[in-house]
């Protein structure tokens, strides 16, 4: 039994799909009811719980070989903080693992996670890491770049935001590099981890084929929605006040200062891990972006 610890997000709503295909039983946490009834149709087995319920988190372990947890935050919110998602969740995770006797730990982290990182994010999640590293519990972690497919938030706000807009905003110079993976090549990763002990104690980075620019990702996207838009860069000494008063007046706002960090920082890898360490050719870009992205006004 494989218990998946935020399936209702958009990697674990594709992995649960990928994983019930493949035959493997799987129980998932699960906050809303609207949600656990769509697992159910699935076979997944579903427990009432929480990341910040010690108690169900336990219940859910119990009886459980491997554990996947995904669940994180990109931004914060009232009463939801990075510390108490990422690490906090992550130390309670690790301890009803422990309790159950749980043989294999599979966390996704990101790229970009590392020791003295600037964004809180980033740091809260080598945090997260290190718990996992230290916790006597195999381990398997993964760090992908920008995961995109049909849910990511990242590539809706942008399109949507193209679709109303005369230009193609890019926040200061865009020249940061990202490596977008679909989520089909980040599914298969994870689903061939937690398949055999073969990547036990084991720390992957993965990305797509292609070091894209922001300049690059937006132009693309707008392309695959048959958009053309002149580029205009807003600088970041106009962004920066913008996002903090934003975060002021707006319980999920847009724009973060801790997502202004990491825009500014590229987050690549090599290919090493995806290619031969899983067997998965990843996705161009653009390729991936055609199996969800619809053209403007289509």
């Amino acid at each position: 039994m494989i218990l998946v610890v935020g399936g209702t997000g958009f990697v674990g709503s594709h992995l649960i799909q990928r994983l019930r295909k493949d035959g493997v039983p799987v129980r998932a946490i699960v906050r809303s009811p609207r949600k656990a009834q769509a697992l159910k149709d699935l076979g997944v087995e579903v427990v009432a719980g929480d990341i910040a319920d010690k108690a169900s988190l336990e219940a859910a372990a119990a009886g459980a070989e491997r554990i996947i947890h995904l669940v994180g935050i990109i931004q914060e919110a009232p009463g939801v903080t990075f510390r108490g998602v990422h690490v906090e969740g992550t130390h309670s995770l690790l301890e009803a693992a422990k309790k159950a006797g749980v043989r294999h730990f599979f966390y996704q982290s990101a790229l970009g996670t590392r020791p003295g990182a600037k964004s809180e994010y980033h740091k809260t999640k080598w945090e997260a890491e290190e718990l996992v590293r230290a916790s006597g519990i195999p381990f398997t972690i993964l760090r992908p770049s920008l995961i995109y497919g049909a849910g990511d938030q990242f590539t809706l706000r942008l399109s949507e935001m193209l679709k109303i807009s005369p230009v193609m905003p890019v926040i200061g110079p865009g020249r940061s590099k990202i490596q977008p993976i679909h989520i089909d090549d980040v599914v298969t990763c994870i689903a061939k981890a937690v398949a055999s002990d073969a990547f036990l104690n084991e720390i992957y980075e993965i990305g797509g084929p292609a070091q894209l620019t922001y300049e690059e990702v937006t132009a693309t996207i707008a392309g695959a929605m048959g958009l053309k838009r002149p580029m205009v860069h807003v600088p970041l000494f106009f962004v920066r006040p913008m996002a903090r008063l934003l975060e002021t007046v707006l319980p999920k706002p847009p724009l973060t200062t801790d997502q202004l960090i990491m825009f500014q920082e590229d987050n690549v890898c090599g290919m090493q891990d995806i290619r031969e360490a899983f067997g998965v050719e990843p996705a161009p870009f653009s390729k991936g972006l055609k199996k969800f992205i619809k053209k403007a006004g289509g």
